[in-house]
């Protein structure tokens, strides 16, 4: 009897193979449409928490495709100056 984990195993091969940038895609479109799942769960008045799970996981993974998570110290320092001239 085979596990769950050797029938995706075939799955796995074929999407490792694939470009750089086309995993990457995958990823990034995938990463959205959770993220527009968790928002229409929230409009559908579904558990909050449950659903702020799904946004971040969503976020997080099209921010992580798109390696705009390297940009956090830049976007750091404008808050900062940001706050620092509101004051």
């Amino acid at each position: 009897m085979m596990d769950a984990i050797d029938l995706l195993v075939p799955y796995y091969r074929k999407f490792t193979a694939l470009p750089f940038l086309a995993r990457r895609a995958i990823i990034f479109a995938l990463s959205i449409f959770a993220w527009i799942v968790g928002a229409g769960l929230v409009n559908l008045h579904v558990n909050t928490d449950f659903c702020a799970l799904i946004l971040i996981a969503g976020g997080v993974g099209a921010l992580w495709s798109t390696e705009l998570w390297r940009l956090w110290k830049p976007f750091f320092y404008l808050v900062v100056l940001c706050i620092a001239i509101m004051k």
